[in-house]
């Protein structure tokens, strides 16, 4: 970075030399220049973890260690090969843990970098919005209510702008920015003419030149002197270690026991070093030092699928959550509807209007009741109504490619286009009237109110607009159109019920209702005026409502359907009016036509206490009219009801609310703030999106239980076959007898753990997989169904290779390589049988998981290629088997479809009789 300057001192004039920019932004080759002289505008992890390092920290594992003390003593003893096969497992152990733990790292970072915020800037002129990380110094950044902003700037435009800046100074108190050149140096909290990386627009808008990025940032010094790697484990992850560490602790004691036994019985120097090896590899190929490893991995690449469906998971731990969820707490417009407004009628001057013409394209008709065009030119009260929807806006019409989008609010482009509509142009409108003021729309408030100066008569105006009934609070006269003159009149009682009236008649068609008021101020051009919500919005004169209809998302009807079979409450919480929030709700399904019981508003709830609202809450579908600060009321309300909730949420106001849910979801389009208190963001904005990732959440969670199901199913049978053999042949043949050696056990792992497990890893979700309860999150990961399960196979298992090593005995080396071949078969079979511990293997779709199959297919080739070619097999201790001998096995493996499916067909009877 060049020499430091204080930004804070400098006129705009003086600091657009400086950064070679303007008010028009930098033009694209110079931010190309830019980008490579500064970097970009992030700051680097220190402790961010090479890929040789990640390699070396695989050997950190104390059992990895242990089989290399067991390759050196190998070594020591003269046996060449053993240690050779033992340490070629250790490589190919680490090297697999590496590659999960990479492909797991960089799934991570990727979601990361797709759920990064962004930021609005100017570029020759032309508003953008890109990744933060691409901001540079010269940059003219635009600052909305609710924006993180994106570096350090001096400000050069300041509309009411308010900053959140305790994250950098400490202090509390919202600091409001202004474009003064400071006369003398001060703290950083005085600097009000300068905007700071990291900290929050809470209110208003506002411009800035970026002087600072990347760890020149005010708030880059202290996170570069901070930053820090550490990551909290997943709750699943947790529970993982946990069963990990018991497992080994139970393993590792077995293994001691017959070690001793072993040594006390034969205390040769051979047997002991016998022992030693297949002792040490025995715990390698059992204890499944890498479960936690693959865990994350699984989380991380379902959060990537996820992210590819359009929902970014922000952190892992919402996958496994995604599973419990039993109430989804929706907003409605652009989640639950398409956030497409479109104006339907309008009421001006006791007059009805309909208008035609759909989505943003601005083509239409006004007609009147009686089906006639009206002519917008004679009638002023429209005319007045259209310009203050115009004009206390901030969207615009843009026509790009053959096609008419909006930006900014919804809301407000759709009044902008019904203007167009009859040929009142923002850009002319705004030639004649100059902005000079505003006071931005915030939920609680249910308003917006600009002030412009108007050129022509040199009078000064008041434009609001926002919700009917909020602003007939506010209002004192109705402006109507008498004999072609403005007629000013002071509103009656029964002036408001009509309005009302009116109003609660468009909701109920789903519309929703904007109302329009405005009035005069002193003008005074000398004096800077800082304008007052309660001084100016009082003594309004209403013009007019408009109703808009934001229509449902076709596929959120089949989402809510979803949700009702999967035990799930889908609940819409929105500002909207009662009525139109009810009609949205009854077309999607969410209630019923005599529901009316189920409906709460922000009123309602502002008179509740916490006993009375917990009691209800489960009963209730629709929130209407409500403030951000009502959503934690109702998050308390069902979680004390024992409900899993997921949230959504867009506003920076939101972001209370989704930090305290379960789930916190944020929009795509949301604030930065919503983003990053959130768990998830949705990039389409669909509440079809949020049921799609609970179910991949549930699939998830579930194929983490069948991969359990089958890890566990073999490491507890080589640990029941190994330890009754060695019994046995002790107590029986005077000597320990080993079913399997030592390699062959590391090989059987590596076969069989590797392939068929991940395949299993990705199996597609269950038929009936929303059509579950949700999950209790204080179940254990293994079901009382899916122990049963276990222990049938175990059994089966263990009794099978036990029979078969006794039958070929006489000819050991060959009964160790029946013992092998049947133990892999078992364990293929086993694969499939893990997909359900309830459905036969008959109602399993057999080819719908081709990585499984990829993976058994896999693995069986690699145990004919080591025991059929005898170059192969002789390192390995293995002897070629006949086609009777293949047989034989296949047969004894095969038993495990029967001993399975009679417990799976005995349990499912259990299960409907209960």
């Amino acid at each position: 970075m060049p020499e430091k300057y204080k930004w804070h001192l400098l006129d705009i004039e003086e600091i657009f030399n400086i950064l070679n920019t303007s008010r028009n932004g930098l033009k694209k080759e110079d931010v190309i220049v830019l980008q490579k002289k500064y970097g970009l505008n992030e700051i680097a992890d220190k402790k961010q973890i090479s890929p040789l390092k990640l390699f070396l920290s695989q050997f950190k594992n104390v059992l990895i260690l242990i089989l290399i003390a067991a390759t050196g003593i190998s070594l020591i003893l003269g046996n060449i090969i053993d240690a050779i096969i033992i340490f070629i497992v250790v490589i190919l152990c680490t090297t697999i843990g590496f590659l999960l733990e990479y492909r797991s790292e960089k799934a991570i970072k990727a979601l990361i970098e797709i759920s990064a915020p962004n930021a609005t800037v100017l570029r020759d002129g032309t508003e953008v919005k890109i990744p933060v990380k691409e901001v540079v110094p010269g940059d003219i950044l635009i600052l909305h209510a609710g924006d993180k902003v994106a570096a350090d700037a001096r400000v050069i435009e300041s509309y009411d702008l308010t900053i959140d800046e305790s994250i950098l100074t400490g202090e509390s108190e919202p600091v409001k920015k202004d474009t003064i050149t400071l006369k003398e140096d001060v703290l950083i909290a005085e600097r009000t003419n300068m905007v700071y990386a990291g900290t929050i627009v809470l209110h208003g808008r506002g411009v800035g030149v970026v002087t600072d990025t990347s760890i020149w940032t005010e708030f880059g010094k202290i996170a570069d002197m901070l930053s820090t790697d550490d990551v909290e484990d997943t709750p699943l992850k947790k529970r993982i270690n946990q069963i990990g560490k018991k497992l080994s602790i139970a393993y590792i004691f077995i293994i001691t026991v017959l070690f001793v036994i072993g040594v006390i019985s034969r205390p040769s120097v051979n047997q002991i070093v016998a022992l030693i090896i297949w002792s040490v590899s025995l715990a390698v190929a059992i204890v499944p030092e890498t479960l936690p490893l693959i865990i994350t991995g699984t989380l991380a690449l379902g959060a990537q699928k996820m992210s590819k469906n359009k929902a970014i998971v922000r952190r892992l731990y919402a996958v496994e959550t995604l599973g419990c969820i039993t109430a989804i707490c929706s907003d409605k417009t652009g989640t639950l509807t398409k956030n497409e407004m479109t104006v339907r009628k309008i009421y001006v001057d006791n007059q009805k209007i309909n208008v035609t013409g759909t989505g943003y394209e601005p083509k239409g008709e006004f007609i009147d009741e009686t089906g006639e065009k009206i002519d917008i030119s004679q009638n002023n009260s429209l005319n007045m109504a259209l310009t203050i929807a115009t004009l206390c806006n901030d969207s615009k019409i843009l026509y790009e490619d053959g096609n008419y989008r909006i930006t900014g609010n919804p809301t407000d482009g759709a009044l902008v286009v019904l203007a167009e509509k009859a040929s009142l142009s923002k850009d002319i409108l705004e030639g004649r009237y100059k902005r000079v003021g505003e006071i931005p729309f915030e939920r609680e408030r249910k308003r917006m109110t600009t002030i412009y100066h108007d050129t022509s008569s040199d009078k000064k105006f008041v434009f609001v607009k926002g919700a009917p009934e909020m602003l007939l609070s506010l209002t004192s006269f109705i402006y109507t159109d008498k004999d072609g003159k403005d007629f000013i009149k002071e509103m009656a009682p029964e002036d408001k019920d009509k309005i009302l009236f009116i109003s609660d008649q468009m909701a109920t068609e789903a519309l929703r209702v904007i109302a329009v008021a405005y009035r005069y101020i002193d003008n005074d051009n000398n004096k800077d005026e800082t304008f007052i919500a309660e001084d100016i919005e009082k003594d309004l004169i209403f013009v007019g409502l408009f109703g808009m209809i934001d229509p449902p998302r076709d596929e959120v009807k089949d989402a809510i359907i979803q949700c009702k079979k999967a035990g799930i409450r889908p609940i819409m919480i929105t500002g909207d009016h009662k009525l139109t929030a009810m009609a949205i709700a009854k077309e999607l399904g969410m209630m019923e036509e005599n529901d009316e019981n189920k409906v709460l508003t922000g009123v309602d709830l502002e008179k509740m206490d916490e006993k009375d609202l917990e009691y209800l809450a489960n009963d209730i579908v629709v929130y209407s009219r409500v403030l951000p600060i009502h959503k934690l009321k109702i998050i308390d309300a069902l979680k004390k009801r024992g409900n899993i909730v997921a949230m959504t949420g867009d506003g920076i106001n939101d972001a209370p609310a989704l930090k305290k849910s379960d789930i916190g979801i944020a929009m795509n389009s949301g604030t930065d703030v919503a983003k990053e208190g959130s768990d998830m963001v949705l990039t389409d904005n669909n509440f079809a999106t949020i049921v799609s990732a609970i179910k991949e959440g549930r699939t998830i969670y579930d194929n983490i239980r069948k991969y359990l199901v089958y890890i566990f199913s073999y490491g507890f049978s080589e640990v029941v076959i190994l330890a009754a053999s060695f019994f046995i042949g002790l107590f029986l043949f005077k000597e320990p007898l080993y079913p399997l050696m030592a390699i062959q056990i590391l090989l059987a792992n590596i076969v069989i753990e590797d392939l068929p497990a991940l395949g299993l890893g990705v199996d597609p979700a269950r038929p009936d997989i929303m059509r579950q309860r949700p999950r209790n999150p204080n179940e254990p990961i293994l079901t009382k169904t899916a122990i049963g399960l276990l222990v049938v196979m175990i059994a089966t298992i263990s009794i099978g290779c036990t029979v078969i090593f006794f039958k070929y005995l006489q000819n050991l080396t060959k009964a160790q390589t029946m013992v092998f071949a049947t133990f892999i078969l078992y364990e293929m079979i086993n694969a499939f049988i893990c997909r359900s511990d309830k459905y036969s293997l008959a109602k399993i779709e057999f080819f719908s998981n081709k990585w499984l199959i990829l993976g058994v297919i896999g693995s069986i080739l690699l145990m004919l290629l080591v025991i059929q070619i005898h170059f192969i097999g002789q390192f390995f201790y293995m002897v070629p088997l006949s086609l009777m001998d293949w047989c034989t096995a296949l047969l004894i493996a095969l038993t495990i479809i029967i001993t399975t499916e009679i417990f799976k067909a005995f349990s499912v009877r259990v299960r409907n009789t209960s």
